[in-house]
């Protein structure tokens, strides 16, 4: 089992890098390789077609190790600050690059990232705009981290009540995950997709 976290802050010190670190080591606890892409420190050139026309080009050289990252993975949690309601340029541009050959029919969790009560329109905004070509498939549960600066951090026990509960809300979502990631390989395996002739959703 091999799951993708991409943290969708562009600051290079985030908030959403820190919660990816967590679920990360979180992971890899349980014996559950993972391969983490944050864009504030590994950030993409803005996408262009020149992606699709120059297939030795800029774009498609930085592109092609992350392609291969992602592909080997089962499944995907991505992460996603609240920035005015919005979900960041950095990972809308993530998803213009991504295709069903790194993406389709593996399960997605979304977590995302609020330094007060927010984060419920990101969540709405991936479920609503990043899938169509991609096929990655969201799960129906996602996570929000509110009051973000008071989880996560490197306490021993956790802070407070809510660092609490989020941390075994999270965990039970990363079960969940990786059971509809076992559950999809059946359709990955099974080959009735056809993404050359159906490249595009609608």
């Amino acid at each position: 089992m091999k799951i993708g976290i991409i943290c969708g802050s562009q600051r290079v010190k985030s908030q959403t890098s820190k919660v990816g670190l967590y679920i990360q080591q979180t992971l890899n606890s349980q014996d559950v390789n993972t391969f983490l892409l944050d864009l504030g420190k590994q950030p993409l050139a803005n996408f262009d077609d020149s992606f699709w026309y120059e297939k030795q080009g800029s774009l498609q050289t930085a592109w092609q190790p992350i392609a291969k990252e992602l592909q080997s993975c089962d499944g995907f949690i991505v992460l996603t600050p609240d920035w005015h309601g919005m979900v960041p340029s950095c990972l809308k541009n993530f998803f213009l690059f991504s295709s069903a050959a790194e993406m389709a029919n593996k399960p997605g969790l979304i977590v995302a990232i609020s330094a007060s009560v927010g984060g419920y329109l990101p969540v709405a905004e991936l479920r609503i705009s990043s899938y169509k070509n991609n096929r990655i498939c969201w799960i129906p549960d996602h996570i929000i981290v509110r009051n973000v600066k008071l989880c996560m951090n490197d306490t021993n026990p956790p802070e407070n009540q809510d660092d609490i509960y989020i941390r075994t809300r999270l965990q039970h979502s990363i079960n969940l995950l990786t059971e509809y990631a076992k559950a999809l390989s059946a359709v990955r395996n099974s080959q009735v997709a056809d993404y050359k002739t159906y490249q595009y959703g609608m």
